[in-house]
């Protein structure tokens, strides 16, 4: 079931998206790592990109955390600006070993910090910081019924 064709909501399919399961499938989650990250269209060419590390700390008495760089462009003024900052992980146990990561969302909605725990994050046309579905109001595109 997908959202009404009416609504001015901002979709996840037109969004960056951080994924835990990316990083996952990359290894990146155990033992860390630096590089950057970047997005491409349907005919290969990098639209985005942005400097990412990995920081995993074995002990628990320290946060894990992902640091993310990149200039963020203002729509209308074209006024960039540099971004620097932490998205704080926490980590689950699995039920046969090992420990599922997640992205602890950054996000402030009315002052208040989200602290949701989430597996992607999204960056919306327009928005200047990765935070969760939820914090954006983001909904999915609507498919129409067979």
């Amino acid at each position: 079931m997908g959202r009404y064709s009416w609504s001015d909501r901002k979709v996840v399919e037109n969004c960056l998206v951080l994924s835990i399961a990316l990083l996952n499938n990359k290894r990146c989650l155990y033992g860390g790592m630096n590089g950057t990250m970047t997005w491409s269209n349907s005919l290969g060419e990098v639209k985005n990109s942005i400097g990412i590390s990995v920081v995993i700390h074995s002990d628990r008495s320290q946060q894990s955390h992902i640091s993310l760089r990149y200039v963020s462009t203002k729509t209308y003024t074209n006024e960039k600006s540099e971004l620097d900052y932490n998205i704080s992980l926490e980590s689950t146990p699995c039920n046969f070993g090992g420990r599922r990561f997640w992205f602890v969302c950054p996000l402030l909605v009315e002052s208040k910090a989200c602290t949701r725990r989430v597996s992607k994050l999204y960056l919306p046309p327009g928005g200047k910081y990765f935070g969760c579905r939820h914090c954006w109001n983001l909904t999915y595109k609507y498919t129409a019924p067979h």
